[in-house]
């Protein structure tokens, strides 16, 4: 099986000096704040993990009609989708299966406790201030599911004053989004409520089989695959004593996706998600901060295939927090203690429908002159299987004011989900009740240049995943190793923010030395935008390489690249105009064997904000 992962970072760390000295930039970019690699808030600077932040702003700037848009976009991440908007979507994070992939929503774990994975295509933009991904494993920290990563969302939150906001607009394919969101606040009370409604006529997401050679027959449509999405978060905070603060967090969704499974019915999926929670923040002494954090998460899925079938699976997690938060003369300790019971109601008869996890956790991080350590241990006792410890180990060196280098090490696991375990056996194979979690060792090493100007991050890492479970039946037999490259570069250029990537992964079959499916070797981005006057404008660019649809690697999904465009024209200081054109140049391509994908789209929306 070919490699190109060492060569490329070799070549890269060659030239890597050379295009730093090339690139003159103009403006230092504000530091942002980063908590989900410790739990802890932390300097982007002092993280020693690789993490994207994509704030509000960001946010409404790239204009994506989606989160799987949004995050198809990042470093590190491929997507594999079976339509258009609404329709099921997987997350890859560096080359791991998705259901290695940890969704957090304001701190609360999300996802199916029956496929593993949560339904992010599902969850609105317009309720999300901010989004950090964490690339690389971290069960130390969180548990089971991050082998990949993590993703975490943060809904909107209040601020002092008041700030309405509405938007809406419309595009093609009979797309309309329209939401509004009231925030505010007055002395120590903060205040958020967003609430919108997401709609598009969609295209016809299965292609015709007789013209593309598929295997289906009479379930193929010719009709369009809609989407629609109703949702409302909500947020409210009051300061207590002089630095003591409680809250509760809200986000509801209720969503429908039609699809093709038969040609005499409009099949749909109905998607409901939700969180609540609530949380108290107290300093116990000084230096020393508690945070309790109690709440509930559901993930409901309703299938309609056709007149006479349906099908349900509820999934709920209800989840206990105690963290403690205490500064040491050298650096900063974290203890927690985390409580998670999963429960699954469903039409199909599981032999067992609950499980419960309780944590521990402690973690310590300091930056002493040149040194900028990490270490993270956390210990699962599962009800279903037993204990699990998993570590992590981080250091960093900085070199000069502008270059760091940096390593780690850190194993991680997933359990398994409920239809792996408990899935009844209706001829063709059951679940597993000896299944035993997938395990993970992981190493990096990287290195991050950053003057103020320009910044370059570089990383090449090295992921063994051992006791992988095969699809069906389900049995602890697989092994994979994810091995890649990144690299990411942002500057700015004569009034004009730039920013590239290249990302490089093998991620095989160990024992087949084929490529695991719909995770292409290749992808590159570049984006340029440029705020002049009224006017805000940029453009992106996203390639990829081929990959496979099947794990014999028969299949072949084609490379593709393609070109989005922005502008957004203020008005006034109140009123903003924002357009979008997607695939430019109507590239056609696939992400999943016999599933189309939106050609050239454009949307236009308006948003008033008064400030």
């Amino acid at each position: 099986m070919k490699n190109p992962c060492r060569t490329a970072a070799l070549t890269a760390a060659v030239l890597l000096p050379q295009s730093i000295g090339t690139v003159l930039a103009q403006e230092t970019v504000t530091e942002a704040v980063v908590v989900t690699a410790t739990r802890q808030p932390q300097r982007a600077s002092d993280v020693l993990s690789r993490v994207e932040i994509i704030d509000r702003e960001a946010i409404e700037r790239a204009g994506q009609s989606s989160l799987v848009d949004l995050l198809r976009a990042q470093p590190g991440i491929r997507v594999s989708t079976s339509g258009g908007l609404g329709s099921n979507a997987s997350v890859f994070i560096r080359g791991a299966e998705s259901r290695h992939t940890l969704v957090l929503i304001d701190g609360m774990r999300m996802g199916s406790a029956t496929t593993g994975q949560p339904a992010l295509e599902a969850i609105p933009l317009a309720m999300i201030e901010r989004i950090e991904i964490l690339r690389g494993p971290a069960s130390a920290l969180y548990g089971s599911e991050a082998i990949g990563g993590v993703i975490q969302i943060f809904t909107r939150k209040g601020v002092d004053g008041f700030q309405p906001e509405v938007f809406a607009g419309y595009g093609s394919n009979s797309t309309f989004n329209a939401n509004a969101s009231l925030t505010g606040g007055s002395g120590r009370v903060r205040y958020n409520l967003t609430a919108g409604q997401d709609e598009t006529d969609g295209f016809n997401a299965k292609r015709d089989p007789e013209i593309w050679n598929l295997p289906w027959g009479n379930s193929y449509d010719p009709d369009r695959d809609g989407f629609r999405n109703t949702f409302v978060s909500a947020s409210a905070s009051v300061g207590l004593r002089e630095r003591d603060e409680a809250g509760v967090n809200l986000y509801y969704s209720d969503g429908r996706n039609w699809y093709d499974s038969n040609d005499f019915f409009n099949s749909y999926l109905d998607k409901t998600l939700s969180a609540y929670s609530a949380y108290m923040t107290n300093h116990l002494a000084e230096g020393w901060t508690s945070t309790l954090r109690a709440g509930r998460t559901e993930d409901k899925l309703s299938n309609w295939p056709d007149l006479d079938s349906y099908s349900r699976f509820d999934s709920t997690q209800t989840q206990f927090v105690w963290q403690n938060d205490v500064r040491l003369p050298v650096g900063s300790l974290m203890a927690a203690y985390e409580y998670v019971r999963s429960e699954v109601d469903a039409t199909t008869d599981f032999t067992v429908t609950r499980r419960t996890v309780n944590a521990l956790l402690l973690g310590w991080s300091a930056r002493f002159g040149a040194h900028n350590v990490q270490a993270n241990a956390r210990h699962d006792d599962n009800s279903q299987f037993g204990g699990k410890t998993t570590g992590l180990l981080s250091y960093g060196y900085q070199v000069s004011r502008a270059l760091t280098l940096q390593a780690s090490i850190g194993n991680a696991f997933n359990a398994p989900t409920f239809n792996q375990l408990y899935w009844p056996d209706t001829g063709f194979g059951g679940g597993n009740p000896n299944l035993q979690p997938e395990e993970a060792l992981s190493r990096e090493i990287g290195l991050r240049w950053d003057d103020g100007r320009n910044a370059i991050e570089l990383t090449y890492y090295n992921n063994r995943v051992e006791d992988l479970i095969a699809d069906w039946p389900p049995a602890n037999v697989n092994r994979a190793r994810l091995e890649g490259v990144e690299v990411v570069y942002r500057t700015q250029l004569a009034g004009f923010d730039l920013q590239a990537g290249l990302d490089l992964l093998n991620a095989e079959d160990e024992d087949t030395g084929k490529n695991l499916p719909r995770r292409a070797e290749q992808m590159a981005f570049a984006r340029v935008d440029r705020a002049s006057g009224a006017w805000n404008y940029g453009f992106e660019v996203n390639g990829s390489g081929h990959s496979y649809d099947d794990s014999a690697n028969t299949v072949r999904l084609g490379g593709y690249g393609l070109v989005d465009a922005y502008a957004h024209y203020r008005i006034n200081p109140e009123w903003r105009i924002e357009m979008r054109a997607n695939n430019v140049f109507d590239r056609d391509y696939e992400l999943s064997r016999g599933y189309a994908t939106d050609g050239a789209n454009v949307f236009v929306g308006v948003r008033y904000a008064p400030r």
